[in-house]
């Protein structure tokens, strides 16, 4: 069984700026890094995304093109193709400067898909974050949802303003992935991290079978109504840089739910029942996550560089 995949929100061309080093021009945005990763893992992956027919936009196509990700009719309809400027420090770690026009083609009712992936800033912003929240409803119970926040607070808003919306998408979705940095963000009185883990917790009762919040190098905490499950992250290939490593924890974790048979509707309610499944799950996308934070930029893994029994 392959089921289909849609994913929803931003492509953009990240301009990486690191010091002694010239420009780099990169496809990024977090859905689009999502669908590559579900592109490579040799699912069927479409993106529903915006961009323009011009030369960053034919650079969005050919790397969707190569990864084996379909784009929705109607995805290069934009007048420009959006950018993030992206400064890396001495240790890696990235910011951004955006300069987007967020929005997503209509989906045609004749899609049926499967699973559902949606987050960062084309599920918050408009036009397109009122598109995406409303067919994630209509698709409620039709298909699996997962939803990674992936907050961007210096294009999204204040966090007063984002987390009712996040909030919301948390509610509708069958699994979330969260990082601690996003949770921190989103709610600033959760000082530690059994804070966090304690608003991850309440979000497992508002909707999501399992809600999966990612520490860094200090691996992941998959929570559903069993229960805990910690996971270390996989440092086997080391690290280059962290560019791209949520995402593909999140393609990831769906291309490991699948594997598991939960894509299948009969089983879908069942997803997070099984703690050995979780603990499954997430490992196989800390060892996604390994092997992309090992190389520079967002570089997720081709099925045929995974091992080991479960991939097979």
């Amino acid at each position: 069984m392959n089921p289909e995949i849609l994913v929803l929100g931003e492509s953009l061309i990240d301009v990486v700026d690191r010091d002694g080093e010239p420009t780099r021009r990169l496809v990024g945005g977090s859905p689009l890094n999502v669908a590559v990763g579900l592109g490579r893992l040799g699912h069927q992956a479409t993106l529903g995304t915006w961009f323009a027919d011009d030369t960053d936009g034919q650079m969005i196509r050919q790397h969707c093109l190569a990864s084996h990700v379909d784009l929705l009719p109607g995805s290069d309809q934009a007048r420009t193709t959006s950018t993030a400027a992206a400064t890396i420090d001495a240790t890696g770690h990235a910011s951004y400067t955006f300069a987007l026009d967020c929005r997503i083609p209509p989906v045609r009712d004749n899609l049926r898909p499967a699973i559902i992936h949606t987050g960062s800033i084309g599920a918050i912003l408009n036009p397109s974050g009122t598109a995406v929240r409303s067919y994630v409803k209509r698709m409620r119970g039709k298909a699996i949802i997962t939803y990674d926040p992936n907050c961007r607070p210096s294009i999204m808003g204040s966090a007063a303003s984002v987390r009712p919306q996040v909030e919301q998408y948390v509610a509708l979705s069958t699994m979330v992935k969260v990082s601690d940095e996003d949770l921190g963000w989103l709610y600033p009185n959760a000082t530690g991290r059994e804070d966090l883990i304690g608003v991850a917790t309440h979000w497992a009762t508002t909707g999501p079978s399992l809600v999966v919040v990612t520490l860094g190098g200090d691996g992941a905490i998959a929570i559903t109504g069993h229960g805990c499950v910690t996971t270390p992250a996989d440092t086997s290939h080391g690290l280059v840089d962290t560019v791209g490593a949520g995402d593909s924890f999140m393609a990831g974790l769906i291309h490991a739910l699948i594997q598991r048979g939960y894509a299948d509707p009969a089983r879908r309610t069942e997803l997070g029942d099984n703690p050995e499944d979780v603990k499954a799950i997430t490992t196989q996308a800390a060892a996604i996550a390994g092997i992309t934070v090992s190389r520079a930029g967002a570089n997720p893994p081709w099925l045929s560089e995974l091992t080991g029994p479960s991939h097979h």
